[in-house]
């Protein structure tokens, strides 16, 4: 897990990813959240994150939710253990201003704009480029607080040729068990194919604490969840056409404070999408996409006190262009048509609603400067217009140092909740918006990279409930830290090769109506890892500290938490891996009333066979 590489709920609107980003050769160190032209991580004006495969390898987190809460400024909070509704808070903004993509598809629903992160398979993934700060410039409404991109694993350009095969399985406490099957193929011919499937299965613990929460049931909280994937693809001269279709099914058991204590309850969730797409080159120096495609969130609530059901459903047509000025410099544009629906035995009205967005950006680089320039208008059916830019300016100083810079305004369209609900909903209301400015100095030098960066973000028109519980534009908050993130490697003689990671956030997020702490959030972030690899061996420790937060009228106590991992290779194609989580079983919350899962251990194997 890098902070750069070396060597190197409502709204899912107009968020694509040029379908470039599919067609794009990436190596180990290029990303392409950040500006949406592929570059250099240590390059990006906002501060990126990437996760490769071997990463998620090493981690061996057993879902989404406890890989990113690995990375400098984020803070996960969930109700219980695994299955339970995970919130990301990204240097302290909104949860539901952080937007996920899964290969340029948005998974943020539409009434909470909150994406179903611990329903989010691990099996199949390639790569995560995490983008802090705003960048709703770049992807519109939900990006004011970053940008989560998930890349799923592809037979294209120089990645993953066939046949290949990866198997693994998983058992562990609260009788978890998993298994993971990938597979894929490429032919001389350009077709490719690769497929994954992923069952998942724990029966929990009892996620809701009684004697903070009473009148629940204290039986235990179990989660079921399985995933398949498939991808085709074939390319041309010059050339790139693709079809991926995703579907994951899951239910997951909790504690309801309404109806007897004896109740069982349960959810089940369906995440659908689809995605066709092409990618050419029109001349040496203008690359075209084209894209439809289809997201689904399906949340049916039946085994409750109160049953409801709610399903959000976006369709999206998308063009881009990429054009090379002239070396390191670079024009991109792209417009966006949206249509969501939504579906509930809520009575909303009206139900769907459609978006059109365009955006144009400029990326250069002259000598020791470089500039990012980006602005996007996007007008929606119901509320109106939002224009936001962003201008990011760097400085190299040395080989080794450089300075940056960064302004850009942002916005979060109200939800089919906030505008249409029928008890509260407001069709009055105003997109919510930020004003966001960042200083950074950066260091890069062979395999190690250190960071510091100053980051203020003020958000105004925030929606919030009136004395009469009517949604209306209100509150006002920002938040202002600093954030320190090294990490690096080397290889000793007798040692063996070592991994390092270290982050410091410090940050006052900050209810500026209220002049009160916003809500789980805690003004002090530190992760810290190591890795060491000796012959056929892999240890690593990984270290958290959360600091205090308030939740409601309560505080939530900080923790620290320690997971260790050990992998050994029994043979060329089979390896043991063994995981220890929560080693010193530390008792903690993240969200008031629910109980977090106490010490863990897990043992898993991992197969991949030799083909060819």
């Amino acid at each position: 897990m890098r902070i750069f590489s070396f060597r190197r709920g409502a709204l899912a609107a107009g968020f694509w990813l040029p379908i470039l980003a599919l067609s794009q050769t990436f190596l180990p160190d290029t990303v392409i959240t950040a500006s949406r032209v592929a570059q250099r991580a240590q390059d990006a004006l906002p501060d990126v994150s990437l996760i490769t495969r071997a990463d998620i390898d090493r981690s061996q987190a057993k879902d989404i939710p406890s890989l990113l809460q690995q990375l400098a400024g984020m803070e996960v909070t969930q109700s219980g253990g695994m299955g339970g509704v995970a919130t990301l808070f990204m240097r302290g903004a909104e949860s539901r201003h952080a937007l996920v993509l899964v290969d340029g598809l948005p998974m943020n629903n539409l009434n909470f704009n909150l994406a179903a992160l611990e329903h989010l398979p691990l099996s199949g993934i390639e790569r995560i480029e995490v983008v802090r700060g705003n960048v709703s410039s770049l992807y519109g409404s939900a990006a004011l607080g970053g940008v989560i991109q998930i890349f799923t694993r592809q037979n294209s350009g120089d990645g993953l040729k066939g046949p290949w095969l990866e198997a693994s399985g998983q058992v562990g406490s609260e009788s978890f068990r998993s298994a993971q099957v990938s597979a894929g193929q490429k032919w001389a011919s350009g077709f490719g194919l690769n497929a994954a499937t992923e069952k998942v299965q724990t029966q929990g613990f009892n996620a809701i604490n009684p004697l903070q929460r009473p009148g629940t049931n204290p039986d235990r909280d179990g989660y079921n969840r399985q995933s398949n994937a498939l991808h085709l693809s074939q390319e041309f001269e010059g050339a790139r056409m693709g079809l991926m279709v995703r579907e994951t099914k899951a239910s997951v058991q909790y504690d309801s404070q309404y109806g007897p204590a004896t109740q069982a309850d349960e959810s089940r969730s369906i995440l659908r999408s689809a995605l066709l797409n092409t990618s050419f080159k029109a001349t040496s120096n203008l690359q075209l996409d084209a894209s439809v495609g289809q997201q689904e969130d399906k949340l049916d609530a039946t085994l409750t006190a109160y049953p409801y059901f709610v399903n959000s459903k976006s369709k999206t047509s998308a063009l881009g262009a990429v054009w090379t000025l002239w070396p390191q410099h670079s024009l991109t544009a792209g417009y966006e048509n949206t249509r969501q629906q939504i579906t509930s035995d809520t009575e909303y009205n009206p139900t769907h609603r459609t978006l059109d967005s365009w955006r144009v950006g400029y990326q250069g680089k002259l000598e020791q400067q470089q500039w990012q320039l980006n602005v996007r208008q996007d007008q929606y059916s119901d509320f109106g217009n939002a224009n936001t830019w962003y201008a990011g300016y760097a400085y190299v100083l040395t080989p080794e140092w450089r300075v940056k810079a960064s302004a850009s305004t942002g916005f979060m369209a109200p939800t089919f909740n906030d505008l249409y609900y029928p008890w509260g909903g407001n069709p009055r209301l105003k997109s919510e918006q930020a004003r966001s400015n960042e200083v950074g100095l950066q260091y890069t030098q062979a395999a190690w990279n250190w960071r510091l960066t100053a980051f203020e973000n003020r958000y105004t028109d925030l929606i919030d409930n009136d004395v009469n519980f009517t949604r209306t534009n209100i509150a006002k908050a920002k938040n202002q830290g600093v954030e320190m993130a090294l990490a690096g490697q080397w290889t000793m003689a007798g040692v063996g090769a070592q991994q390092w990671r270290l982050s410091l956030t410090s940050q006052d997020p900050q209810n500026e109506t209220t002049h009160t702490a916003l809500a789980r959030r805690a003004k002090t972030l530190v992760q810290a890892g190591l890795n060491q690899k000796l012959a056929n061996w892999d240890a690593g420790v990984q270290l958290r500290y959360v600091g205090a937060r308030t939740d409601a009228t309560q505080t939530l106590a900080a923790y620290t938490l320690l997971d260790l991992t050990t992998s050994r290779v029994l043979t060329p194609e089979l390896r043991l891996n063994l995981r220890i989580e929560n080693a010193s079983n530390v008792n903690y919350q993240t969200i008031y009333g629910y109980n977090m899962p106490s010490r863990g251990l897990f043992a898993g194997l991992k197969w991949t066979p030799k083909l060819s």
